[in-house]
Order: structure tokens, then C-alpha cells, then sequence
């Protein structure tokens, strides 16, 4: 496995499995090109990736966008805030996020930093049939900076990859979309 960042694709020919760069044909058995990672065209339609044209800045209090009135930003379309991973388990955190501020606004209210929730994050990755891994943070909001900041000591790593991993990531699994969807 060959990982290669910043190297700008020109071409994908996928009869002769090559990828073209600026500087180089690389050929493999199993090509994984990846775009340049950005906001939806709809965010940059609208204006609402601002000054750096690829990401949504946030009132972390409220997903709330800075550019548009009453337009709130979740998921990977933000300018994630330091060590803030782009996950679906994040994605759902920003959503209460903004349900609980769109419930203050509507009441008159504005979202109050000092009952801003933690957050947290989970990502399991399967690297068996049975065992996965896991990598878990946690963040809150500091009203000094106004942004979302990792909780020093909490969260972290899997020691190791595990059958006890791959059920929690079942469980994790079941729990969110139960969350989401049920």
C-alpha cells in the first residue's frame, strides 16, 4: 500500500489501471483516487465556504453560518474545528448541536455557552470480519476561543484490534442508527 498526498490527478485510466500526475504515471493492481476534499457544490453555489472556497465556517454554539442568516452547517461540509474528525458520529453531534440552538432561536433565545454540551466522536473500523478498531475523542466548547476543543485525556485508541471491538462496533453501530433513524 502506497499513500501519495498531494499529488494532483490529471488522468484515470481504468483499462490500464494508471493513474497520471503532474510529475508521473503510477500503475497498480488497486487504484483509491480521492478528489480534493470540499464543501457540496450547493455550499459554494450559495456562498457559504467564504474566504477559503472549500469549507463552511460555524458558530460552534449553534452550527449557525456566519455568512447566511438562519443557514446552519453540519457534518463535512464545516471547517472542522482542531482535531475535529469529518465522521458520520461527528455529523450527528453537530445536528443536536443545531436542533437545541434552532429550539433557543425560535424561542427568542440566544444559545447559551455556558450549557453547550460536550461532544463526541467514534469511528470503529472493521480490519477482519470479526475484529475492528476503534478511535474515540471528545470536545467542548470554549467560549474564549468560540470554538469546539478536545478534552485533554479523553478519548483515544483501540490497544489493539479485537472480536470485544467488533462488537462494539455492532453495538455502536445499532446505537446510532437507532439515534438517527428510529
Amino acid at each position: 500500500v502506497e499513500y501519495r498526498p498531494n499529488s494532483e490527478v490529471k488522468t484515470v485510466d481504468a483499462k490500464g489501471m494508471t493513474v497520471k500526475t503532474d510529475f508521473e504515471t503510477i500503475k497498480g493492481d488497486v487504484l483509491n483516487v480521492l478528489p480534493p476534499m470540499r464543501a457540496a457544490d450547493i455550499a459554494r453555489a450559495t456562498g457559504l465556504t467564504g474566504s477559503n472556497g472549500r469549507w463552511c465556517e460555524v458558530d460552534w454554539l449553534s452550527m449557525a453560518s456566519p455568512v447566511h442568516e438562519n443557514i446552519h452547517v453540519l457534518g463535512d461540509a464545516t471547517l472542522s474545528a482542531q482535531a475535529m474528525p469529518k465522521s458520520g458520529h461527528m455529523a450527528n453531534q453537530h445536528g443536536k448541536i443545531a436542533a437545541a440552538a434552532i429550539v433557543e432561536l425560535m424561542n427568542g433565545r440566544e444559545p447559551d455557552a455556558a450549557a453547550a454540551p460536550n461532544i463526541i466522536n467514534t469511528c470503529y473500523s472493521f480490519v477482519s470480519d470479526k475484529e475492528a478498531m476503534h478511535v474515540a475523542s471528545v470536545h467542548r466548547y470554549d467560549a474564549e476561543r468560540k470554538t469546539m476543543a478536545v478534552i485533554p485525556g479523553a478519548g483515544g485508541l483501540s490497544a489493539q484490534r479485537s472480536d470485544v471491538e467488533g462488537l462494539y462496533a455492532i453495538a455502536w453501530a445499532h446505537n446510532i442508527w437507532d439515534d438517527m433513524l428510529g
